[in-house]
């Protein structure tokens, strides 16, 4: 892994993708964005090594988040990479179950979101 640590944003949400991306560049992180599945897996491919962080939505239409996610898994040199998981609704008991198994974290991005505690979290992942 490079020394940059870049985040992947992937949110089908335009709005949502685009607010994270200025959040986390205005705390000085390093943010990329995937619009959908397929582009996070174009990115996952070209640029995987330099990867050291994905937020990732679970419901996206085409290749879902969860796609994306057992993608990366997957891959030896993707599996390490660690997931913020992001969802807009309330996820059912078996989906939550597997956010525990193969991720770091779940936001909602409803309206009690506290960015302040997920730029923590994102900081202490990163080791900054």
């Amino acid at each position: 892994m490079s020394e940059e640590k870049i985040i992947l944003v992937c949110d089908d949400d335009e709005i949502f993708r685009t607010f994270l991306l200025r959040v986390l560049k205005s705390s000085g992180l390093n943010a990329i964005a995937a619009v959908g599945g397929d582009e996070a897996m174009e990115v996952l491919d070209r640029d995987g090594q330099s990867i050291a962080l994905m937020l990732v939505d679970l419901v996206m239409p085409m290749r879902s988040g969860w796609e994306v996610i057992d993608y990366a898994k997957k891959r030896h040199e993707l599996a390490k990479i660690p997931v913020i998981a992001i969802t807009g609704l309330a996820p059912d008991p078996e989906a939550l179950e597997k956010v525990e198994k193969q991720c770091v974290a779940l936001v909602h991005k409803g309206g009690n979101f506290d960015v302040d505690a997920l730029l923590t979290k994102i900081k202490a992942l990163l080791q900054l």
